[in-house]
């Protein structure tokens, strides 16, 4: 790996520190920097402007601590992912990132270029790295171990001796203690058992090998998920649903009362006899938390808690009276509570899931069925496709620049000419945007008849379809150019010429 770092890390600029700035603002007070986007912005790695001195990353017992709580975080947010009822709605968000009709590759590429040459080039290499990645079996993988994280870390590995060659594999790897050493200006893992500023060159990872996206919530210098918010309701709803069948047992079964007459015997006998008893009819049922399972050490068909008290002589004998404690076992309401309370506090409509088995069932494509939360959960969704845009789109930057088919600096001036997109949207909004299309048409109808009137051309497809000025000339060229194509050209025909 030592000679790997030496070959590639030539190709990408690493981090400089700052020069002949206007001002400098003490790091402790940068949340992130936004105009580093190369680089894990969580605060942790370049710390202090002693970094750029040289000073040793193991001095700083904070960073160790920092990276000890953010492994802990993340931990925490493994543990609760493996609940029912939040795997059921991590499910149903990935679920929505990676929608795609006929089980299609849900990403595609899409370059605004002129030169066909370079993106015949760039489209290879994306190819590429969807085959290397194979995000066809990998992507659900991918977007969930993400979401659940709070981030996502991708290792590419590259010929050692050729990087010409480009990526030679891509994994994912795990995030906990991985930090950057501006002393090294590498990535590496911090060793728990290891606090000495001793360091093995094969554990170091340059800039061009790792790639790093969050989704930008963070608690001072921690990475935060979403799962975050889902934390305290996801655990109340886990103890409740844990006392509801103990709780439910206890109430649900009649109790019976032992009055044992012990006539005159002496106070150890008769506790003696009481104890007979007691075993006789003893029935011991336990509740294990994690399995959800009642079992019984005893194969008497009695009751559970059963009351004992001791008659003496002149008392009425022996008697069993029955206690009935059924109590409102039907009530279910505060465990519906906070199940809404789960989905909302992970962005997710409470009717996407059915926690209501009374509830309505049916499933309605007719956008004007969408409700806020919906709309909010959409947004929500491309929010967090962006997130994963832009790691694939990294990706592709590596390899695009480690081949040589364009520099990073050419790259960095084409970036916005090249984006990695989600192709299909949920089948609401699509709805949606055919409806909002189909009024636009409609006004638009209505509107010709004042078109060089009382109004431009322009002033038309402004209002009504919210054309730019560039969107307008670019509609009308390409409708010059399908006139003159074959293809097209019966389209365009009017019905004066037919005749």
């Amino acid at each position: 790996m030592s000679k790997l770092t030496e070959v590639v890390k030539n190709f990408f600029k690493a981090p400089e520190p700052p020069k002949n700035d206007s001002s400098v603002v003490n790091p402790e007070n940068v949340v992130n920097d936004l105009t580093n986007s190369d680089y894990w912005n969580t605060g942790i790695f370049f710390d202090s402007t002693d970094q750029w001195n040289n000073s040793s990353l193991f001095n700083r017992t904070e960073i160790i601590d920092i990276l000890v709580k953010q492994r802990e975080k993340i931990r925490k947010y493994r543990q609760l992912s493996m609940t029912p009822d939040v795997t059921d709605a991590i499910d149903e968000i990935v679920n929505e990132i990676i929608f795609s009709y006929d089980d299609e590759l849900p990403v595609k590429i899409d370059i605004n270029e002129e030169n066909e040459k370079l993106v015949k080039a760039i489209d290879e290499k994306f190819k590429k790295i969807v085959k290397l990645m194979n995000l066809k079996r990998t992507i659900f993988n991918i977007v969930k171990t993400g979401y659940i994280d709070g981030q996502l870390v991708v290792h590419t590995v590259y010929d050692s001796k050729n990087t010409k060659k480009g990526i030679k594999s891509i994994k994912l790897i795990d995030p906990c203690m991985l930090y950057y050493d501006a002393k090294e200006s590498a990535y590496r893992y911090m060793d728990d058992d290891r606090l000495s500023p001793t360091i093995n060159k094969d554990e170091l990872y340059s800039i061009e090998e790792i790639c790093i996206e969050d989704f930008g919530l963070k608690d001072g210098k921690i990475n935060l998920g979403y799962l975050e918010y889902a934390l305290k309701p996801a655990n109340m709803l886990r103890t409740l649903e844990d006392l509801l069948i103990p709780l439910r047992f206890s109430r649900s079964i009649s109790r019976r009362v032992f009055n044992v007459d012990i006539g005159d015997l002496p106070v150890k006998r008769g506790t003696e006899v009481m104890n007979e008893h007691q075993q006789k009819f003893k029935y011991k049922k336990f509740y294990n938390n994690e399995t959800g399972e009642i079992s019984n050490q005893q194969h008497i068909l009695s009751m559970v808690e059963d009351y004992w008290f001791a008659n003496r002589s002149g008392g009425k004998g022996t008697t069993v009276d029955v206690l009935d404690e059924s109590g409102n076992l039907g009530e279910l309401d505060d465990i519906l509570y906070f199940s809404r309370k789960l989905y909302r506090a992970m962005k997710i409509p409470s009717n996407r899931i059915d926690i209501n088995p009374d509830g309505d069932r049916d499933f309605e494509y007719d956008s004007t069925r969408v409700t806020k939360e919906d709309m909010k959960f959409f947004m929500f969704i491309s929010r967090i496709r962006q997130v994963y845009s832009s790691l694939f789109k990294e990706i592709l930057k590596r390899e695009v620049v480690s081949t040589g088919t364009m520099t990073e600096s050419e790259w960095e001036d084409k970036e916005e000419l090249i984006k990695i997109v989600f192709i299909n949207e949920n089948k609401f909004i699509e709805n949606m945007k055919l409806a909002n299309f189909t009024s636009k048409l409609e006004i638009y109808a209505t509107a010709q008849e004042y078109q060089g009137k009382l109004f431009s051309v322009q002033k038309i497809l402004t209002e009504i379809f919210r054309y730019s000025e560039d969107e307008i000339q670019e509609e009308f060229k390409a409708i010059q150019k399908e006139e003159k194509d074959p293809l097209f050209a019966k389209f365009y025909k009017s019905d004066e010429d037919e005749f």
